[in-house]
Parts: structure tokens; C-alpha cells; sequence
């Protein structure tokens, strides 16, 4: 019996010292577990910042995106544009008025030439066959060629000055056909802009509403782990129950097989026993001091918890290992869900990069653009007021000509008796008027040289008879 007794005070001792030896680990779990916990927290709270500033940025630059389409889209800017169209498409129609004003004058200017030119022929085919002998009309005759030539110089510089307004006047319809070309591909790239933002609201929309089904349903997902924690933690309960049973009964049966071993021994000698009674002395007094040991280490485990009972200790122990492995767990879960946010953060701040570089860059070509657009139209408008000048020197330089025309009609004291039927109301010169003032030059000319002609006919008729009776023959 003895020997039982000291069986189960050696295996109470055994016990105590597993126990104080388990609860010296967990006290330094829990320290370093509350050292961990607040470390993260801290991690987590300057995260959780950073991420707070980021979101605030990111919430500005939209905002500030928002702003410069709201203004690139105002009434205003629509306005500006309308107007520019409206410029454009005025300054086309005057440029096509003196393209054609132009076009009308050249032609003037070329039958005035032909008719210029058919007079020149006729003047220089009969000049030879003249023989000046008035002086009044030879005088008469060098003014006449004089303003002719003049006329034509005249003429010739009016028509490189009207094909140098030709072909500025080319350039110019090509520049602005190119600037209408520049605008349409200006607003295909400002409705594709568009279109795009628009695709790009509606998917930053889907990502919101799947961040809002994300979070609905990991609150359900939480809530069920905490059921299953609440219901692992009964069945570990349950578990240790039982497993306290067993031990019990285990340690029954082994106090019994020893007792029934110690029974079925054979006796030995006195010495021996006196020798085995002190060793186990020996070894009673040691359990008895280590009990000591153990039971003054209960006291203090029982003063430290605050708790007399042993079993409320040891459930309170299991407690605190469920608690300590569940704050484990939502402390992995928490730095997933921050890893996750990270990443998605990271992407969103990626995209947004791109969209405003992107966006930048459609800024300034639209800037260059309108540049651009700005300075053809100046130019335009200059090159305009310049051709409008052009045409004012030729229409002068034509009137000029017209003025000659009939200062050799006046020269030639050519009647304007005949041709007033034709004239009509209007009986001074212009450019629908002169083709007949020019036939009534030439008919004069003609009869000039024709009366020329016949006048020295006679001369050399008279000249060759006085020769002829004033003739004396010579004789040897």
C-alpha cells in the first residue's frame, strides 16, 4: 500500500511539474504574442495611412481630371469652336469670290491681249510700207507706239503679277483643305477620347461594385467562422473531457498492474529489503520535498490566476490557447486582405498613372493643334488682305490700261458718233465696251495706213514725172 501510495505521489509530482512547466511556456506565448499583436497593429495603423493619403490623392487627380473635361466640353470652348468654323468657312467663300473675281479679270486681260496683239501685227506688217512725210502725223504715230509699248509692259506685269496671285491662291486652298482635314481628325480623336473615358468610368463603376459584393460577403464569411470556432471550441471541450477519463482510467490500471506486480514477487533476503526500505525512504522524502516544491507552485499559479480551482484553471488555460490561436488567425486573414488591397491599390495607381499621362499627352496635342490652326488662320487672313490688294493693283493697273486705250482712241480723233448706238447709256470705256472701241482704233489705223499707202503712190507717181521732164540727154 505504501508503495501505491508513493507511485501516485511521485506521479502527482510529475504532474505539477509538466503543469508549471506548460504554464511557463504559455505565459512567455502570450507575452510574445502581445508583443506581435501590438507590432502589427502599429504596421497595420501606418499602412492603413499611407493607404488613407494614397485614396486622397488618387480622389484629387480625378477630381482635377474631371475639371479640365468639364472645361474642354463647356459651351464656352463649343462656342470658340463654332465661331473658329464659322471663320473658316467665311474666309473659304471670300477666297472662292476672288478666285473667281481673279478668274473673271484673266480673261478680261487675255482678250485684251489677243486684241493688243492683232493690233501690234497689223501695225508692224504696214510700218514699212509708210513713208512719213508730215511731221505732225510722224509725231502723232511715235506717241502712239510709245503708249503701246507702255500698254504692253503694263499688260505683261499685270499677268506675272496675276499668276503669282494664281498660285499663292492654290497654296492657300490647299493649306485650308488641309486645316478642314486637321479639324475632322481633331474631333474624331476628341469623340474616341470620350468614348474611352466613358468605357473607363464604367469599368472604375464595376470595380466598385465588386468590392462592395467582396466586402458583403467576407462579413458572411466572418460570421460563419465564428461559428465554427464556437462550435470547434465545444468539441475541443467535449475532446478534453474525455481524454480526462481515459487518463484517468489509464493511471488506475497502471497503479494496479504495480500493485499486482509488487504482490507476485518473491521474498528476498533481510539485507536486501532493509536496503530497498531505506532507498525507498529516500525516495518518499524526495516526492515529499518536490510535493512541497509543487504545491508552493500551485499557490503561486493559483495567486497569479486569481483562481482556486484547478479545473476552472485548466479550462481558462484552454480558453486563452483558443483565443490566442484565433487572434492568430484573424491576424493572417487581416494581412491577406492587406496584401489584396495593396495589390489592387497598386493596379488602380498603375491605371490612373496611364489614363492621366495619357490624357496629358491628348492635352498637348490638342494645344498644338489649336496652335497650330491658329497661326494658318492668321496666316490665311493675311495672305487674304494681301490677295484682296493684288486684285485692287490689277484692277487699277486695268483701268490704267483702259486709259490709254482711250487716250489713243482720243489720239486717233476717232468718232464716236457710230458706236453710241452700241454703247447705250453708257458711253465711256470699260472692259465689257472696249472690244468695240479697240474695232474703231483698228478701223481707223487701217484707213490711216490706207490713205498713207495711196498718198505716197502719188508721190513716187509725181516725183518719177519731174524726174523724168527735167531729163537732158548728152551728146558727143
Amino acid at each position: 500500500m505504501n508503495q501505491g501510495r508513493g507511485t501516485n505521489s511521485s506521479n502527482d509530482k510529475e504532474m505539477l511539474t509538466m503543469a508549471e512547466e506548460e504554464l511557463a511556456r504559455l505565459h512567455r506565448q502570450l507575452r510574445i504574442m502581445d508583443e506581435d499583436r501590438i507590432a502589427f497593429l502599429e504596421e497595420t495603423g501606418t499602412k492603413l495611412k499611407k493607404q488613407r493619403k494614397i485614396m486622397q490623392t488618387l480622389k484629387k487627380e480625378r477630381e482635377k481630371i474631371s475639371e479640365e473635361i468639364t472645361v474642354a466640353t463647356c459651351l464656352n470652348q463649343k462656342k470658340n469652336d463654332e465661331k473658329l468654323v464659322s471663320r473658316m468657312r467665311k474666309l473659304v467663300e471670300d477666297y472662292e469670290k476672288y478666285d473667281s473675281m481673279v478668274k473673271r479679270e484673266k480673261e478680261q486681260l487675255k482678250e485684251l491681249e489677243v486684241q493688243i496683239k492683232k493690233m501690234d501685227t497689223d501695225i508692224q506688217n504696214l510700218r514699212p510700207k509708210a513713208i512719213i512725210t508730215d511731221y505732225d502725223y510722224e509725231n502723232r504715230l511715235r506717241s502712239g507706239n510709245h503708249s503701246i509699248k507702255i500698254l504692253k509692259d503694263r499688260l505683261e506685269n499685270a499677268v506675272k503679277k496675276f499668276c503669282a496671285i494664281l498660285t499663292e491662291n492654290k497654296k492657300m486652298r490647299e493649306e485650308i483643305d488641309h486645316l478642314l482635314k486637321e479639324r475632322t481628325r481633331y474631333n474624331i480623336i476628341w469623340e474616341s477620347l470620350l468614348k474611352d473615358m466613358q468605357s473607363r468610368k464604367k469599368y472604375m463603376i464595376e470595380l466598385i461594385e465588386q468590392a462592395t459584393v467582396a466586402f458583403d460577403q467576407r462579413e458572411e464569411w466572418c460570421s460563419k467562422l465564428a461559428a465554427l470556432k464556437k462550435r470547434a471550441q465545444s468539441d475541443y471541450l467535449a475532446h478534453t473531457e474525455e481524454m480526462r477519463e481515459i487518463q484517468r482510467k489509464l493511471d488506475h490500471d497502471f497503479t494496479l498492474r504495480e500493485f499486482l506486480s509488487t504482490k507476485g514477487q518473491k521474498r528476498i533476503l533481510k539485507d536486501l529489503e532493509e536496503k530497498e526500505r531505506k532507498k525507498k525512504e529516500i525516495q518518499i522524502q524526495n516526492l515529499e520535498n518536490r510535493l512541497i516544491m509543487l504545491e508552493d507552485t500551485m499557490k503561486q499559479i493559483q495567486k497569479f490566476c486569481d483562481e482556486k480551482d484547478v479545473h476552472k484553471m485548466a479550462s481558462q488555460y484552454l480558453k486563452q490557447e483558443e483565443e490566442n490561436f484565433a487572434l492568430f488567425n484573424y491576424v493572417n486573414e487581416l494581412n491577406h486582405e492587406i496584401e489584396m488591397l495593396e495589390e489592387s491599390l497598386e493596379e488602380i495607381q498603375t491605371k490612373i498613372d496611364e489614363q492621366i499621362e495619357i490624357s496629358q499627352l491628348k492635352e498637348k496635342e490638342r494645344q498644338h493643334n489649336l496652335e497650330y490652326l491658329r497661326a494658318q488662320l492668321e496666316t490665311v487672313t493675311q495672305e487674304t488682305l494681301t490677295n484682296e490688294e493684288n486684285v485692287k493693283n490689277s484692277e487699277n493697273k486695268v483701268k490704267a490700261i483702259l486709259e490709254g486705250i482711250e487716250d489713243i482712241f482720243d489720239l486717233l480723233l476717232c468718232d464716236r458718233g457710230p458706236i453710241l448706238g452700241l454703247l447705250g447709256s453708257d458711253s465711256s470705256m470699260n472692259l465689257f465696251n472696249v472690244k468695240i472701241y479697240l474695232g474703231t482704233i483698228e478701223k481707223k489705223i487701217t484707213g490711216l495706213i490706207t490713205r498713207l499707202y495711196f498718198a505716197e503712190k502719188a508721190m513716187m507717181t509725181q516725183f518719177k514725172k519731174f524726174h523724168r521732164g527735167n531729163f537732158v540727154p548728152i551728146i558727143n
